[in-house]
């Protein structure tokens, strides 16, 4: 059997943890015949979900760069690729950096203050305290 080829791959980049769709031609013939997949020269083997022999699914890891993405199946050996993914990291938020994020202030988040007759029923088993002496 020919070699596994990569053709397609979305979305294009992304942070660490992103959830890639790639697509080729004889991505393996199971789960099982995938033994190993790497994206910018990062192994991602442990994400790897197959759905078809054109199709897989995985989740990319820690990847600064533009790579590849090469798979390893038992019935094709090593891969090809024809299209790249870009890894890069996202920039962290705090307190001195700005942030891309518009938090409606009209609108309650926090809990919503209750009073103590919400918690507290007079008789919720209906049983009376008082006629069991």
């Amino acid at each position: 059997m020919s070699a596994p080829q990569v053709t397609g791959i979305s979305p294009k980049e992304g942070p660490p943890g992103t959830k890639v769709t790639i697509r080729g031609e004889r991505l393996g013939k199971s789960q099982a015949d995938i033994l190993g997949l790497e994206i910018c020269g990062v192994d991602c083997s442990l994400t790897v979900e197959w759905v078809s022999p054109n199709k897989i699914l995985a989740r990319t890891l820690l990847c600064k760069t533009k790579g590849d993405i090469i798979i390893v199946t038992r019935s094709g050996g090593i891969g090809s690729s024809t299209v790249q993914f870009r890894g890069y990291l996202e920039p962290s938020v705090s307190v001195t950096k700005e942030c891309a994020v518009w938090i409606d202030e009209t609108i309650s988040v926090g809990p919503r203050p209750l009073s103590m007759s919400t918690y507290q029923q007079e008789d919720p088993l209906q049983i009376s305290v008082e006629g069991n002496e």
